[in-house]
């Protein structure tokens, strides 16, 4: 269960922890030797991939990101190879954008790209060619008195086509790098300001992303996909189509020291139908 999951610190070699529950899995790719990985969100070539009749081939199989988002995509069928290639099955242009090549069957093949432009792009496994990826990338984002929020999915939120959205919350009145601890209070209300969720972040960097899920009954977060790094997740159960939502993003503490004055947000967002 995610709530009884406790972190690993592994030394010398990357492994991937799946965790399922409630329909959900998700890829913790955690190592000593993440200064190879530049990405923020990872993607699973899960068990099994190489089966025909597999539920899944690549966890999450759509997502939605902000454009610059670079992906991971960790292969976990362990004794099997994959590829992570751009395109259509059989299309011509298949491979044009990214092909990672045929990825080992061990515990450290990864590959990672970044997205760049925006738009949708198709991508498949060449050797076991049966099941489609998806990411979507999007430009849109907002800038506050001390944040910019980026949206993967736009800030109309279209929870059929997309059922997951990442978000990259970052801050823009204060000094911060790629060394920084930062904690973050995200809290989120609905239109009438009846608070849904609210939980604290602690991040080495200088942004938040934090993936919202539809889907379920039940809100709770996990991560982050990388040991100190990467992508949070929000198994959000209150989504509903056609709502506002009032994304609050406050900063208490930078580096271990309270900020000498109150550093928040707040982001609207609605989703649609």
């Amino acid at each position: 269960m995610l709530h009884n999951f406790v972190s690993l610190v592994v030394v010398a070699s990357i492994f991937l922890v799946f965790i399922v529950a409630s329909n959900h899995v998700s890829a913790q790719p955690m190592s000593s030797l993440q200064q190879n990985i530049n990405a923020i969100y990872a993607v699973s070539i899960v068990p099994g991939a190489a089966q025909k009749d597999n539920t899944y081939h690549y966890y999450p199989p759509v997502i939605a990101v902000p454009q610059g988002t670079t992906v991971a995509w960790f292969n976990n069928d362990f004794g099997q190879p994959h590829t992570v290639t751009s395109g259509a099955i059989g299309a011509a242009d298949s491979g044009s954008v990214f092909n990672s090549g045929i990825m080992p069957a061990t515990a450290n093949s990864f590959f990672q790209y970044t997205f760049s432009k925006t738009g949708d792009i198709l991508y498949h496994c060449e050797i076991h060619p049966w099941r489609l990826g998806k990411v979507s990338t999007n430009n849109v984002y907002e800038i506050g008195h001390n944040f910019q929020i980026s949206y993967g999915a736009g800030v109309s939120w279209d929870l059929t086509k997309y059922p997951r959205s990442l978000m990259i919350i970052k801050p823009t009145t204060v000094p911060l790098d790629k060394t920084a601890a930062i904690s973050y209070n995200i809290t989120i209300q609905d239109s009438e300001d009846k608070k849904l969720f609210s939980n604290n972040y602690n991040t080495i960097g200088d942004s938040l992303p934090i993936e919202l899920i539809s889907g379920g009954n039940e809100t709770r977060s996990y991560g982050p996909d990388f040991s100190s790094t990467g992508a949070y997740h929000v198994l959000a159960g209150f989504l509903e189509n056609d709502k506002a939502y009032k994304m609050t993003a406050e900063i208490s503490s930078i580096n271990y020291q309270k900020p000498d004055s109150r550093i928040i947000d707040e982001f609207i967002f609605k989703t649609v139908s």
